[in-house]
């Protein structure tokens, strides 16, 4: 076990709480568990991504914190996608900085979840895609579903990307979102899943509910986790 790619069908669809989690649940297995964020875009004043994985992964117990340059290569203060952020403060996202910052994470950790920017074909410049640095690097992905009206047809794009790429699909986690119904489930909520399982023949390891505190949902996510850790490890 090594690296995993978290990516999502959009931006706002809870990449962020589903890799803080899953890196949380590993390391309450004992596994050493790192996060990564290769480009984040709307970096401003307020915590990172990374801070919001570290506040949910726990206590990392004696092991050091990767150096923040390894996993957070690249920030921008412009909230777009990579390309036009990199390009209005005059700089380029290089691929081979996000490679060898992977490496090195790599070296010291049993799992590294990287989680994407945006979607998984967000371009991170001009020349390179997201998904085409994903298939350089070699992770499988596992694919973040934002459970609403209209995710099926998005989840759908997202896997035909991965496929296309010949990238090992670990499966689904789809995930409620707020202002998504009174918190009951819908018709269209509950099917969801079931279709874009049936089309795609590939699993969905759970539903991640809405909850109050993310970094209180160690106890939620763990039905998640547990399908995952299975799923990763027959892959």
């Amino acid at each position: 076990m090594k690296g995993v790619f978290v990516t999502g069908t959009g931006t706002g669809i809870g990449k962020t709480v589903v890799c803080g989690l899953l890196a949380g649940f590993l390391r309450a297995r004992g596994m050493r568990v790192t996060t990564q964020k290769w480009v984040e875009t709307g970096v401003t004043d307020g915590p990172t991504d990374i801070d919001v994985h570290r506040r949910m992964m726990g206590d990392p117990g004696p092991t050091a914190e990767p150096p923040p340059e390894d996993r957070g290569p690249y920030r921008f203060s412009l909230p777009a996608s990579p390309h036009l952020a990199a390009a209005r403060e005059k700089r380029r996202v290089d691929p081979v900085v996000i490679e060898a910052a992977y490496r090195r994470l790599a070296e010291s950790h049993d799992a590294v979840l990287v989680e994407g920017a945006g979607g998984f074909l967000v371009p991170l410049s001009e020349e390179l895609l997201t998904g085409d640095l994903v298939a350089r690097i070699g992770l499988p992905v596992l694919v973040v579903v934002g459970n609403r009206l209209g995710c099926v047809n998005d989840a759908l794009l997202t896997v035909e990307a991965v496929r296309r790429r010949g990238i090992p699909l670990l499966g689904f986690v789809f995930n409620r979102l707020p202002g998504e119904g009174d918190g009951t489930t819908t018709e269209v909520q509950a099917d969801n899943p079931r279709i874009v399982a049936r089309i795609t023949r590939a699993p969905v390891l759970g539903e991640v509910p809405l909850l109050s505190d993310p970094a209180r949902g160690a106890g939620a996510f763990a039905p998640v986790g547990r399908a995952f850790l299975e799923r990763w490890r027959s892959t």
